[in-house]
């Protein structure tokens, strides 16, 4: 704990304190996102309630919280892609403007790669925008690196780029799964 800051899980029944943040991060930071505010708005209660229990205690998917003096500031989510039970990818992380700098990210990162850890995930993996450069620096201190430039979300060009990061959690196993 950082100057009462800590990272948890979400709690099943926080839907509504997820749609909160999400929606907060989507009204702050548009460009670093791949979903839109309008999309995130359309989505009933009931999509936000499945996502929190799902993200509440599960080595598949992840929905962790920062609080600062006991109010929720930032959130990340976490899931594991389809065929790579080996990784763990994070996305949606956000940090309330007030709480910037005052390590709440790192904690939350901390909380996230923890999660990864434990479910025995062996790398991490997420992406940011390229101007992120804040960003870009907090991973880069948590021990990811760059894989690529700037790539795409789809096959459509005119869609947002974001540069993919990887962080090792534990050497490659002698049968190998890539």
């Amino acid at each position: 704990m950082t100057d009462g800051i800590h990272g948890r899980h979400i709690r099943p029944d926080e839907g509504p304190l997820l749609r909160r943040l999400r929606l907060a991060a989507l009204a702050d930071s548009p460009a670093a996102f791949w979903q839109t505010l309008e999309a995130a708005r359309a989505q009933p209660t009931a999509e936000w309630a499945r996502r929190a229990e799902a993200g509440a205690d599960s080595p598949a998917e992840l929905v962790a919280i920062v609080e600062r003096a006991g109010e929720a500031v930032g959130m990340v989510q976490g899931f594991t892609p389809t065929g790579r039970p080996w990784l763990r990818e994070l996305g949606a992380m956000w940090i309330a403007p007030a709480a910037r700098g005052t390590g709440a990210a790192d904690v939350l990162l901390a909380t996230a790669l923890g999660w990864a850890g434990r479910a025995g995930a062996e790398a991490v993996k997420l992406w940011v925008a390229p101007a992120n450069r804040p960003a870009r620096r907090l991973y880069i201190r948590h021990g990811f690196v760059v894989l690529s430039g700037p790539r795409p979300v789809t096959d459509d060009p005119s869609v947002k780029t974001f540069i993919p990061m990887l962080r090792p959690l534990y050497p490659a196993r002698a049968h190998g799964h890539r």
